[in-house]
């Protein structure tokens, strides 16, 4: 295995602590290797272009190599599986496992969202269990079509995990398998339209000058002011926010999509400021253990205790943030066009939405007219 160590020490500029660190080179095509020593705790140095590990506190550098060879060594009876995606769930025959491994090491090698894995994985291992001890490639597509339906007459899935299902299933038959492409026909309940929920401008407002944490201030200003989406705002980078030429790069955000969003001229020195006290190491907003991104939970937290803050007695999410963002820019008469552009959305349709409930698109109520 072609993987060096090289301890070196790190001084956080804003604790003032020491940390032991491992420097780790390793074949960056060895994708598998890559998700191994990540789910170890491997981080990426941003600034630096390298991957390290943080020793734990009351050991060495050498004796946390060892560890880590250690664990990375495949055992003498057979090779080491794929790391597994999803939780612990009932036992496959030993065919089936292995497919599920050559299932999980195709989702890695291309590049699918961790999110999307698990929920790939977790979907055909359930398809896996209700066909043993048959193989796939003995099902018909009329069994799979049955197997759906009792799910949605007996389950009662709802229509998104449906999708997943078949999304998950055609995976294994398309990429896994390479058998021809397939559509599996399953009549389905016409899903209700909903509008995007948003908040005023004045509740925004409330909500920013109402939160006293430079931090949380920073979150909700980007979070609105960007139109950004909650995994967008937290795989932010100190770098990612350009000064000079005023904008936000959005890297890999839905569909793997770059785009470039304005940065509000009002957070210029509020993010500034934040920056020169928190000093993140490698993400915009980091958690409590240094070089760590910010999970969702708490940056769902801070957006439910600022409508609080704010008196807004309906439940509010970091989503609406986005929303309202749309829906504000369209009443003050910007393009559809570019509001998509600056959202990332593929199709127009899913902007359209936003004129349903901008107050500019809404005719005049007769009532208005008369004279009472």
């Amino acid at each position: 295995m072609h993987l060096n160590f090289t301890p070196f020490s790190y001084t956080s500029e804003k604790t003032g602590q020491s940390y032991a660190c491992l420097r780790v080179n390793f074949p960056y095509a060895d994708t598998v290797l890559k998700t191994q020593l990540t789910g170890m705790g491997m981080r990426w140095a941003t600034n630096e272009k390298y991957h390290y590990f943080i020793v734990p506190e009351g050991q060495q550098a050498a004796q946390w190599e060892a560890h880590l060879r250690a664990a990375l060594a495949p055992p003498t009876a057979a090779p080491t599986a794929p790391p597994s995606l999803s939780p612990p769930a009932p036992s496959l025959p030993e065919a089936h496992s292995q497919l599920l491994s050559r299932y999980t090491q195709q989702l890695i090698v291309r590049r699918y969202s961790l999110k999307t894995a698990k929920n790939y994985e977790s979907a055909f291992r359930l398809f896996l269990c209700h066909i043993a001890p048959r193989l796939p490639l003995e099902v018909g597509k009329a069994d799979i079509i049955a197997w759906m339906e009792s799910l949605i007459l007996e389950k009662h899935i709802s229509e998104s995990y449906q999708n997943g299902i078949i999304n998950a299933i055609k995976f294994y038959y398309e990429v896994v398998a390479e058998q021809p492409w397939q559509y599996y026909e399953i009549a389905r309940p016409r899903r209700a339209f909903q509008n995007p929920k948003v908040l005023s401008k004045e509740e925004v407002r409330d909500m920013i000058r109402l939160t006293p944490n430079p931090k949380h201030r920073c979150l909700l200003m980007l979070a609105y002011g960007g139109g950004l989406r909650l995994s967008e705002l937290l795989a932010l980078r100190p770098k990612d926010l350009d000064k000079h030429r005023m904008c936000i790069y959005v890297l890999r955000g839905k569909g793997k999509k770059n785009r470039e969003v304005p940065l509000p001229d009002r957070m210029l020195a509020e993010v500034q400021s934040y920056l020169a006290a928190a000093q993140p190491l490698a993400w915009l907003f980091e958690g409590e253990t240094v070089g760590e991104p910010y999970s969702e939970r708490s940056a769902q937290q801070v957006v439910k205790q600022a409508a609080a803050r704010a008196g807004i007695q309906r439940p509010v999410s970091m989503h609406m943030l986005r929303h309202s963002y749309a829906t504000h820019l369209l009443e003050g008469g910007v393009d559809i066009r570019y509001i998509q552009e600056m959202l990332g959305h593929n199709s127009i349709k899913t902007t359209e939405r936003y004129t349903h409930i901008a107050r500019s698109h809404r005719p005049a109520s007769p009532l208005d007219d008369l004279d009472i």
